[in-house]
């Protein structure tokens, strides 16, 4: 199956959740979960809006580690699958820096 076959079938979330589950990666389905929960989604609205941010906001180096991937696996369509939602999980688990994170007053507020 290709790509943009798995990504369109997302707007049923029975289906995204089997697509997910195809990658055989119970962790990554779980992670999808709880984050499409977290952000008031489905599975399907999440993962699908995992590839959406990769295309649009990766980097050289993101491109490039997707590209290894390709070049590696049986099955590229699930091994693009997994490395972008893995990508955008990783970025929405991230924690939040902190008001004034790297600001010149040293975060005294004294900003404006």
């Amino acid at each position: 199956m290709q790509l943009g076959d798995i990504i369109r079938s997302f707007s049923e979330d029975a289906t995204a959740s089997e697509a997910l589950l195809a990658c055989n990666d119970i962790v990554l389905f779980a992670r999808v979960g709880e984050a499409a929960s977290r952000y008031e989604e489905t599975v399907g609205e999440y993962a699908s809006g995992a590839v959406r941010r990769f295309a649009n906001l990766a980097g050289s180096e993101d491109w490039l580690g997707l590209m290894n991937v390709v070049e590696r696996t049986d099955d590229p369509a699930t091994g693009c699958l997994v490395y972008m939602v893995n990508w955008s999980l990783k970025k929405d688990e991230a924690p939040e820096p902190p008001a004034h994170a790297g600001c010149t007053c040293g975060g005294c507020g004294g900003c404006s």
